[in-house]
């Protein structure tokens, strides 16, 4: 998608009529089929395409391991004065996730600071927003530390990531509600997330009762929760803190419980507390991951302790179809910074899996440019060469407190305010995805299109091109809901190459939002790259991107 190499229209006009009025997580899948550019009708097109596979989109989770922000760490945060400063390095890499996920191995509640050598962990009420804003959506609170400070401690934890927008699993006021599924919804998929914490490694009267307290390992209660989500959910994750400290392989306790979860249904489960890596199994078919390690910590005296990962799980239809690895090295600030060429590889190694390696840009935070970074990628089945997508989502596109609903089906973009039916893409079109988000920057949600459609200008051709292009290429169409209609912002004219997704993303995290694609090719079925550009007032710049 080379902008900087074609011109860019802006719709100057606001009654500029269509005759109708995302695709977020750029990875790289083969996905869309990308046109040959020998079609000479839209109608040969779209019957082309309709003869591919239909597939519902992916999501996108992100999953940490233990995030303790106590001890040195508090004292790290309170030196900078910044809270968001433990993630600063590795925000990028979470960006585009529709859900991330870590372990919070200390309660947030105030009080007074606490010193390096003790065992006893305290976070910063701030620490709740700052968490937020790294892109953390959900926690467990299932863990040896949740219950530090008592009972109120707990109470306090779950009353400051509730005002954060923050949900958590594990925990609750009481046991019925510490066992009870956390449900979310995503992309049109029902997910269901369950913590449990082995009750060997807290002291007596830790566990949730009467009054507030964690989900611990018990057989039945586990079975019994586990099945509960599946019977509920499109997708069941079960996190377990369990497991020897800085042993490399998992014991019993982890193995039992694991496939215990999955026997009962659940579709991943992941775990931490040995704060190391640890294998990863598969055991009918589904992904145990039994020990991310630490993510921030200030276990700075080995190695091990100071090495983790950051994955991405993209779930389509129940199960695990893709995973990358961020492979990260906890520095003596106690945060996590990412690890490149051979150190990156010797640290997956740990996982048993045989990965691919590829780049990506991101932001780096000390030299406040972006980068080319690696990451490593576990593809467990071979994708079809292309499919027709199917997305669902909802947003208050306008700001008048209704969600709207919208919906690609079969090449066609659908817009629902209740049950009417406020928009739809032209016939004329085949829209390969959409995705929703400020891509201007101007405070106001956009919908995008990636669109195929026949001529690059139509009647709207600017006075300096004297021919029109008749070819079907891809285009980015972008509309905004407003009194009611959507109206036409801004489009492309025909790209260079094809963009195959596209997303929204903050990767240097001040406040504007920069676009991500992955290009194809006209011509080139194995081409693939990503770019990334930003809104220069009238359309689009190519970002330059330093190649370490």
């Amino acid at each position: 998608m080379k902008y900087g190499r074609f011109i860019l229209t802006l719709l100057l006009s606001a009654s500029l009529l269509f005759s109708s009025a995302g695709c977020n997580g750029i990875h790289r899948e083969t996905g869309f089929h990308h046109a040959s550019g020998n079609y000479t009708s839209m109608r040969d097109f779209k019957h082309n395409r309709m003869k591919l596979p239909e597939r519902e989109e992916a999501f996108c989770l992100a999953a940490v391991g233990d995030l303790m922000l106590s001890r040195y760490v508090g004292q790290v945060i309170k030196k900078h004065q910044d809270h968001s400063y433990p993630f600063a390095r590795v925000g990028w890499f979470l960006q585009g996730a529709d859900l991330v996920f870590g372990n919070l191995e200390n309660p947030i509640t105030p009080g007074r600071e606490i010193m390096i050598e003790e065992m006893k962990f305290r976070a910063e009420p701030q620490m709740a927003r700052a968490l937020k804003k790294a892109g953390f959506n959900v926690v467990s609170l299932a863990n040896n530390h949740i219950a530090d400070f008592g009972e109120q401690g707990i109470m306090d934890t779950m009353k400051y990531l509730d005002n954060a927008g923050v949900r958590y699993a594990g925990a609750g006021i009481n046991e019925a509600e510490a066992y009870e599924p956390l449900f979310l919804e995503v992309k049109g998929y029902k997910i269901a997330v369950l913590a449990f914490n082995d009750s060997l490694l807290t002291k007596p009267g830790y566990g949730a009762g009467e009054g507030p307290g964690a989900a611990v390992l018990e057989p039945e209660k586990v079975a019994e929760s586990v099945t509960k989500a599946v019977g509920e959910a499109d997708f069941t994750m079960v996190y377990l803190h369990a497991g020897n400290e800085y042993e490399p392989e998992p014991d019993e306790t982890q193995r039992y419980y694991a496939r215990l979860a999955i026997d009962a249904g659940a579709d991943l489960v992941l775990g931490s507390h040995p704060h190391v890596l640890q294998p990863v199994e598969v055991y009918r078919g589904k992904y145990i991951f039994y020990s991310l390690g630490n993510f921030i910590f200030d276990q700075l005296w080995s190695r091990e302790t100071r090495e983790s990962a950051i994955v991405k799980f993209y779930i389509r239809a129940g199960q695990v179809e893709k995973i990358e690895f961020l492979p990260v090295y906890i520095d003596d600030d106690a945060r996590p910074v990412p690890l490149t060429g051979a150190e990156g590889v010797r640290v997956l190694d740990n996982l048993g899996l045989d990965l691919t390696r590829e780049f990506v840009p991101a932001w780096d935070n000390e030299e406040c440019t972006f980068i080319i970074q690696e990451q490593y990628v576990f593809e467990p089945g071979t994708l079809a060469p292309g499919y027709r997508l199917v997305q669902n989502r909802q947003l208050d596109l306008d700001g008048d407190g209704s969600i709207e609903k919208f919906r690609l089906k079969n090449g066609r973009v659908a817009v629902f305010s209740g049950p009417d039916l406020v928009w739809q893409s032209s016939e004329d079109w085949w829209v390969d995805c959409f995705f929703l988000g400020d891509s201007n920057n101007d405070g106001i949600e956009e919908l995008h299109l990636l669109v195929w459609k026949q001529g690059s200008f139509g009647s709207y051709r600017p006075f300096w091109l004297e021919e029109e292009d008749n070819t079907i290429k891809n285009h980015l169409f972008i509309f905004k809901l407003e009194e009611g209609e959507i109206k036409p912002v801004w489009q492309s004219s025909n790209l260079d190459y094809p963009n195959l997704q596209a997303q929204l993303v903050d990767l240097n995290g001040d406040g504007a939002l920069e676009l991500m694609t992955l290009e194809g090719s006209y011509t080139d079925p194995n081409r693939r790259e990503i770019t990334l550009w930003q809104w220069n007032g009238w359309g689009f710049s190519l970002i330059t991107v330093e190649d370490r």
